[in-house]
């Protein structure tokens, strides 16, 4: 299992973090996201590494764009 952080931006309410969190937990191979409105991260639990661009392609045409930090 590996814990990964990313910052997420685009993000600007509570929804957006539940919508985000959302959004990860559906990509194949994570357990679990913990996203921080204010800090502006995920952290990300997988059975294997996961890229932003994975998530990026999650988000689809959605305002939120996730970064290596």
């Amino acid at each position: 299992m590996t814990s990964q952080t990313f910052t997420i931006s685009g993000m600007t309410c509570e929804a957006c973090t539940k919508l985000t969190a959302k959004r990860i937990k559906n990509i194949d191979g994570v357990h679990d996201a913990r996203v921080d409105l204010e800090a502006k991260t995920a952290i990300v639990e997988a059975e294997r590494s996961i890229t932003a661009q994975e998530i990026n392609t999650a988000f689809g045409d959605s305002s939120y764009r996730a970064e290596d930090k």
